[in-house]
């Protein structure tokens, strides 16, 4: 079974993430701490992040370095509603969701990115 985080630092758009994405072969994960979120990702294997920039405590890019250091072969896509969101999902080679997101489009790419 594949499994997908999803780290947003508010409750309800992480669990509308989550719940749009479950499915009987994907187990979805949903945080809003993303200190939480960076000790499961240690724990265990994720197959595909979905991490807001915007975290308290620490950075939405501390979340994906992490995440990059233990599992380097994990997808990961960024969401954001500032500005910066772009440049940094570009220097750092990740997939970018503008916030409102367009969950259509979301799930069609989460599903492209889990079918191999």
């Amino acid at each position: 079974m594949k499994s997908v985080f999803v780290v947003d630092d508010d409750p309800d758009q992480a669990e509308i993430m989550g719940q749009l994405l479950a499915s009987r072969t994907r187990n979805v994960r949903t945080f809003s701490d993303p200190v939480r979120a960076m000790a499961a990702l240690a724990e265990g294997q994720a197959d595909l992040l979905i991490a807001d920039l915007s975290l308290p405590w620490v950075d939405g890019t501390d979340v994906i370095k992490a995440a990059q250091q233990k599992h380097p072969e994990l997808v990961i896509f960024l969401v954001s509603g500032y500005p910066r969101g772009p440049q940094i999902a570009q220097e750092c080679g990740l997939r970018f969701f503008s916030k409102p997101v367009n969950y259509d489009e979301l799930r069609a790419c989460v599903d492209q990115a889990l079918s191999g």
